[in-house]
């Protein structure tokens, strides 16, 4: 039988711990076994800098419509199979030594097919100490299949198109998993007319997928996730057809269903905004000193009417004039040019790099303007240029930091520079401490787009943060790029 992963999830705990933490691996076990046999898995503790006792506690897993995972404590009422496993309730460690934990599963003769998953919960004890910190609760998953006849059973309760907080079209699909095992399931819906012509084809996704950048889902036995797409080319209301294509074990299905799309509650995408459709809107290249560079922006013209397609550049103003490389571009296609209703085009480009140029990073934009057959300006499209030469640093300055009341709610404002010599795009997360050390939360800033922050430009990233009663509280604000943390800023909540 084919095996599905999870990676196990960790917690992050804010108290007023301050100790090198524990180790735990492996952090997952998966073992495909038969009725009445037993085996035993060996988990590795490995200590910090002081000697730790550490609980250990069963809990199942859970799923939620999202596909998000939680785990919920294991008793004998909310989990049948808790006497299949034995493990010690708790261990000590002593410093940087490696304790095994020796966990055995015992499946009975009369144990139906199935997959089933057991979460040990491995948490350290760690005395208070007054000093800020983190405590890591492991959740290491043991799953088990129980190997026999396979029942695989997967049904679409439901298909739908439902508005978004922008009143913008959403497919989605519920799809439950009535198999006796785990599956990991992906899907993709074909959207067409009511005359059956293909409009577009769409990946659907839950928010889990979404949240983790990943293409498939796992569903726990007996659970149902919804999965959702925004069609791009869903313009008006009326009748639709959906295919339904769902992927799972090596197997797919597919599902037909008519729909209707009512005219209230949505916020259908205006025509004009079809004129002009670019495949990247973002091109980067690592070059060298009199290097030449060709590159080609794809575009479609998906509106009803013939456009015409006119081609310009434009600086970045917050950028120095050494560091723009518009007069590096050259276009190797026509400046103005038309594209007909339902066709695609292309602009190509080439950056051609000075023999003479110092290290550092380089930006320009190409501008493209849609206008219809009688001159009327239909649609613009930025698409943004950088050139790498060389080593490039990245850094960020905390300008300002402001905490204030806005309609009875407390929101935390970062004003931050780009300080480096290449683009970012940045949030924050900020961290809140009482006047004891103690972290209250975690909360996050964002900016209100995720455009290119180039160097010398400054943004604000914002979050909502609690009320807080009292004074002395201080804050810890880490930037990152991305995923990558670039700075941290540590001050006083005024």
């Amino acid at each position: 039988m084919k095996k599905f992963y999870i990676l196990s999830i960790v917690f992050l705990l804010f108290t007023t711990f301050s100790f090198t933490q524990i180790t735990v691996s492996p952090l997952s076990v998966e073992k495909d076994v038969r009725a009445g046999e037993e085996f035993i898995a060996t988990i590795n503790v490995i200590g910090g800098n002081t000697t730790q006792n550490v609980n250990i506690e069963l809990y199942l897993l859970s799923q939620d419509f999202d596909g998000n995972f939680d785990y919920v404590e294991a008793t004998p009422d909310n989990f049948l199979y808790s006497n299949w496993i034995e493990f010690p309730n708790s261990i000590t460690v002593s410093p940087r030594s490696t304790t095994p934990v020796e966990v055995g599963v015992n499946i009975p003769s009369n144990a139906p097919f199935g997959t089933y998953n057991f979460i040990l919960m491995i948490t350290p004890e760690v005395e208070t100490t007054g000093t800020i910190g983190i405590i890591i609760r492991y959740a290491i998953r043991i799953t088990v299949h129980v190997q026999g006849t396979v029942i695989t059973r997967v049904e679409v309760e439901d298909v739908k198109v439902v508005p978004d907080e922008e009143g913008k079209p959403v497919i989605e699909a519920t799809i439950s998993n009535g198999s006796s095992y785990d599956l990991v399931i992906s899907a993709e819906a074909i959207l067409r007319d009511k005359t059956g012509m293909m409009i577009e084809r769409l990946p659907l996704k839950s928010s889990y997928m979404e949240k983790n950048n990943i293409t498939t889902q796992r569903v726990l036995k007996g659970n149902k996730v919804v999965f959702s797409g925004k069609p791009t080319y869903l313009l008006a209301p009326g009748d639709y057809k959906v295919n339904l294509f769902v992927n799972y074990s090596n197997r797919q299905r597919v599902f037909t269903y008519d729909i209707n799309v009512p005219e209230e509650g949505f916020n259908f995408t205006p025509p004009t905004e079809l004129a002009l459709i670019l495949d990247n809107t973002e091109f980067s290249h690592e070059l060298y000193a009199g290097a030449v560079k060709t590159f080609v922006i794809n575009l479609q013209n998906m509106s009803n009417q013939n456009v015409t397609v006119q081609v310009g550049g434009e600086e970045y103003s917050s950028l120095h004039k050494d560091r723009s490389l518009l007069s590096w571009i050259t276009l190797r296609s026509p400046s103005s040019f038309t594209v007909n209703a339902q066709r695609t085009s292309r602009v190509i480009l080439s950056i051609n790099v000075p023999k003479e140029v110092e290290n550092g990073a380089y930006y320009g934009k190409i501008v493209l303007n849609a206008y219809d057959e009688s001159g009327e300006f239909l649609s613009q499209k930025k698409v943004n240029v950088e050139t790498i030469i060389g080593e490039v640093n990245y850094d960020v300055e905390l300008v300002s930091s402001n905490y204030e009341k806005i309609e009875g709610s407390r929101i935390f404002s970062a004003l931050i520079k780009n300080t480096g010599e290449r683009y970012i795009i940045p949030k924050g997360s900020l961290s809140i401490l009482d006047n004891d050390g103690v972290s209250i939360g975690v909360y996050d800033l964002l900016p209100s787009n995720q455009e290119w922050l180039v160097p010398s430009q400054e943004t604000m990233l914002i979050g909502e943060v609690p009320i807080l009663e009292g004074e002395g509280y201080k804050y810890i604000l880490t930037i990152y790029d991305n995923e990558q943390r670039l700075k941290v800023f540590e001050g006083e909540l005024m």
